[in-house]
């Protein structure tokens, strides 16, 4: 009996082994392409249109304090044919006012505020006094200044700001706040003179 129920268990497991040992022929599925996009960047031409022509504006902030050049944005615009392109770097109004300027020498500072200054041993009284005489005369002076006398009126406040920076720790706040008030003061004046004379430019 022992025999013949193991014949036949040995009967049933045969065909089992069997199918164990063959492997399954599922398909494969092949790996779809990876598809990789290059984009070359399209040159576009911008078409300008009829009886029009571009010109390229730029316009500057300056720093408050030292009346430099911080930041530059340029931008093309379409204008109607026929109409003068701003001279490039030629001596214009407004290329004069807007170059970054460096501190002016004790010479120039002296004759500027008709007073015998030499910047590097001004006291902190002495700089304020010397700010002083300076917005004295820039407010009595502006209204006939040339660009070339607002680059070199930038240059005397570089000199002042360079000495203030030297000295700052010595002023108290009040001090401190009547030369921001100062600086803040001729900056806001050339700026206006800056943007007077880029629109009647354009007029």
């Amino acid at each position: 009996m022992k025999t013949s129920r193991l014949l036949a268990l040995l009967m049933l497991a045969s065909p089992l082994a069997a199918l164990a040992q063959t492997k399954p022929t599922t398909p494969t599925t092949a790996p779809k392409p990876t598809t990789t996009t290059t984009t070359k960047p399209t040159t576009t031409t911008t078409t300008t249109p009829a009886g029009t022509q571009q010109q390229t504006e730029v316009t500057e902030d300056l720093d408050p304090e030292t009346g430099k050049v911080i930041r530059r944005t340029t931008r093309t615009i379409n204008v109607p044919a026929g109409t003068a392109t701003s001279p490039a770097p030629a001596p214009s109004s407004s290329t004069v006012m807007d170059a970054p300027v460096g501190p002016a020498t004790d010479a120039q500072v002296t004759a500027f505020l008709r007073k015998k200054t030499v910047v590097s041993t001004l006291t902190t009284t002495g700089l304020l006094s010397a700010y002083d005489l300076f917005m004295q005369r820039v407010r009595s002076d502006r209204a006939n200044w040339t660009p070339t006398n607002w680059a070199n009126a930038a240059a005397i406040m570089s000199s002042l700001n360079d000495r203030y920076q030297q000295l700052r720790s010595s002023f108290s706040l009040d001090d401190k706040l009547t030369i921001r008030s100062q600086q803040g003061e001729f900056q806001a004046l050339r700026t206006a003179k800056q943007i007077s004379t880029q629109v009647s430019d354009k007029l």
